[in-house]
């Protein structure tokens, strides 16, 4: 049975998915879509299996490197602190558990805040126009939400170290960053993953890399375009122009990811309470 907050959660986050999976596109986007598709073309479908094959690789070892790191221990050790605050009987990462959906949720603003902030400033950094900061952005950036849904993982009980919490955190996020009218696929893709038992290794498909995640990359290359072409042309003038395209692009998109992750972790949680 859940509480009453916890209904009114479950309601909250209805509403959202119904939002989500009703998304309709314009024409504008439609028009997009065509435009992204066309330059796609240009390249081979089986070079695109090989740099889809390279992303995952990339992403599978940048997650593992991380979630093995003293940084991630050391996150989840302030974080048991604060989550002894509510409760002093915690002690380790299944504990959190215990915690109320809206204990949970006050420690969870605090980690958007944080990586929000975070990308922000990498972004401003990027935006100084430097070659070395500029080819550090996405990996930066990436890193700042892989971090985040570690985090979030274990905000909600997870340790997130077994094969299929892996797999799971690594789906999260693609279905994060991509475009709003894309995240609504995604996210139904996850809800049905939601009805597997949880094994200790992963049954379904391994690929998370997938044509939308071109798109991706596009529009990061559109930024830096952009962040280019203004702080050459105003550095002299207003430096802080291309700084803030770049803090203010990586604010947004790091926004739209953190709600994404947290919002399934969340949903997560919901179901294997209504599943006991």
């Amino acid at each position: 049975m859940l509480t009453f907050r916890e209904e009114e959660v479950l309601k909250e986050l209805s509403e959202w998915e119904r939002e989500l999976l009703s998304y309709e596109k314009n024409d504008m986007v439609s028009l997009y879509e065509k435009y992204v598709k066309k330059s796609m073309s240009y390249i081979e479908e089986s070079k695109w299996q090989d740099i889809y094959a390279v992303i995952d690789n990339s992403l599978f070892h940048a997650y593992t490197m991380l979630l093995s790191s003293s940084l991630h221990e050391n996150a989840n050790e302030r974080m048991l602190s604060t989550a002894r605050i509510f409760n002093e009987n915690i002690t380790e990462i299944t504990d959190m558990k215990s915690l109320t959906i809206d204990q949970l949720h006050f420690i969870g603003q605090q980690q958007m805040v944080k990586h929000r902030l975070y990308a922000c400033f990498q972004g401003s950094i990027t935006g100084t126009g430097g070659v070395a900061a500029a080819a550090s952005d996405f990996l930066g950036l990436m890193a700042i939400n892989i971090r985040f849904c570690q985090q979030i993982s274990s905000l909600f009980g997870s340790p997130g170290n077994t094969p299929t919490e892996i797999m799971t955190a690594l789906k999260v996020l693609h279905g994060a960053c991509l475009p709003k009218r894309l995240q609504g696929k995604a996210w139904a893709e996850l809800m049905e993953e939601l009805g597997r038992p949880n094994n200790y290794f992963y049954e379904g498909t391994e690929n998370v890399a997938s044509s939308e995640v071109a798109e991706v990359m596009l529009q990061q290359t559109m930024k830096m375009f952009f962040i280019f072409l203004f702080g050459k042309k105003t550095y002299k003038k207003m430096p802080f122009v291309s700084m803030f395209i770049g803090a203010g692009a990586n604010y947004q998109y790091t926004k739209k990811i953190t709600e994404f992750i947290y919002k399934f972790y969340q949903r997560r949680y919901l179901y294997e309470k209504l599943q006991s």
